[in-house]
């Protein structure tokens, strides 16, 4: 009779632990940005379960695929397979995204999830809900908010964090007033922890999206993503779907980052984050003058980042066929290598020729620089896909000057603060 007993005691508690959910991140509201943010962080390698009060993604009616937005990341994957899919059979975009959510690996999707509770257990998370009519209760290390508009927040439901009278909270690095297009020339330089971009309401509006704007002062472990995170913006001046999507995958990878080195996100490292955008197709920041496809569209994005050339963040103008002048560049290859200095001392010069070029990153890096020409010849048409001829005695444009001082100094790797400054 005892071991009877004991039999039943095990099995109950067998199914009660089998039943509870444990991810390592759990993003509740299936917005875009949710459905974004749940599908990186799985594909970045951390079990993730999306939860959703109702049995819709997105909401009741089916979302316009016909946006203005660049075709990277998440977004691409969606409005590919979509449009696949339509030239057959009428097809409703998120029975698409609902597919892509189910075949990705380590992703758990489940709808009309009631939430009775939430609450801050040691580091992580610890939700009461109700799934099928069964209490369960879930726990997770980092928690994400994806609902669209704060009003409707589980989080303002349990006084979870607080909520100003726009419906705004408090972020770790909010973006000022008056540095929406995020400019080079402000006391921070929180262009360079852009983590998302893409159009806004209509094709005059381009929004970059600094990482710091998901992350609440208040509570450790909890992020979000939804026009909460923006004091300075409306929501109709963020009412384009890819640009949610592309901010959703941004904070899935941040999500990511704490359990895979068991960390919390306000510590993560910005540029390895970012860095988890490339490697999944997306983007930084919304370059109108290069192709996606082109083989400089990262080496640029990174160059942007670490604030080397400037960028038109209005028009999203690069202009890769300009040159490069010692006056532009001087001041921030001194900050990132001072030995740069001696070099801009030894050289008078005001704008770079290719010889040039290789002169200074020889000197920066301690590279032989014929062998660093020699390759520079090698791979010029082949791997760089330049279109002019290498002739070291012509000026060097933008595009070339990126794709080379990224190959041979790589100043993205320098890691930057929240607040855009270099960390030594």
């Amino acid at each position: 009779m005892i071991k009877k007993c004991i039999w039943a005691i095990f099995f109950l508690i067998s199914v009660k632990a089998q039943a509870q959910y444990k991810p390592d991140v759990l993003v509740f509201g299936s917005s875009a940005a949710g459905c974004a943010a749940a599908i990186q962080s799985a594909k970045s390698g951390v079990k993730t379960l999306l939860i959703s009060q109702n049995e819709y993604l997105i909401g009741d009616i089916a979302p316009n695929m016909k946006v203005k937005a660049f075709d990277a990341g998440i977004w691409k994957e969606w409005k590919d397979q979509y449009q696949k899919s339509a030239d057959t059979i009428a097809t409703d975009p998120r029975t698409i995204l609902a597919e892509i959510i189910k075949n990705t690996k380590g992703l758990t999707f489940i709808t009309n999830v009631e939430v009775s509770n939430i609450s801050q257990k040691n580091k992580g998370w610890e939700l009461k809900v109700k799934i099928d009519g069964k209490t369960e209760e879930i726990k997770c290390k980092i928690l994400i908010d994806a609902t669209f508009d704060a009003k409707n927040s589980l989080l303002a439901q349990f006084n979870v964090i607080d909520f100003d009278k726009n419906g705004n909270f408090l972020n770790i690095i909010p973006i000022p007033s008056g540095q929406k297009l995020l400019p080079e020339n402000t006391a921070q330089k929180l262009f360079r922890t852009s983590v998302a971009a893409g159009f806004g309401k209509d094709s005059t509006q381009l929004k970059t999206i600094p990482l710091g704007v998901f992350i609440p002062q208040e509570k450790e472990n909890l992020l979000m993503v939804s026009v909460a995170c923006f004091k300075n913006d409306k929501a109709t001046d963020l009412n384009n779907l890819a640009l949610w999507v592309n901010m959703g995958q941004a904070v899935g990878a941040l999500a990511a980052y704490g359990p895979y080195f068991d960390t919390s996100p306000d510590k993560a490292n910005i540029r390895m984050t970012q860095g988890e955008m490339f490697t999944h197709k997306s983007f930084l920041y919304p370059l109108m003058d290069i192709a996606i496809m082109d083989a400089s569209w990262v080496a640029i994005q990174k160059i942007i980042a670490a604030g080397i050339l400037k960028f038109d963040y209005e028009k999203g103008k690069f202009n890769p066929n300009g040159n490069v002048s010692a006056t532009e560049v001087k001041t921030i290859l001194s900050e990132l290598y001072p030995r740069s200095r001696i070099w801009f001392i030894e050289n008078k010069i005001d704008q770079f020729t290719l010889a040039q070029t290789i002169s200074l990153m020889s000197f920066i890096s301690g590279k032989d620089p014929i062998t660093m020409q020699q390759e520079a010849v090698s791979d010029w048409k082949t791997k760089y896909k330049f279109v002019t001829n290498f002739v070291e005695t012509d000026l060097i444009n933008r595009e070339e000057f990126t794709v080379l001082v990224d190959a041979y100094l790589a100043p993205f790797s320098i890691r930057v603060d929240f607040g855009g400054n270099f960390l030594r």
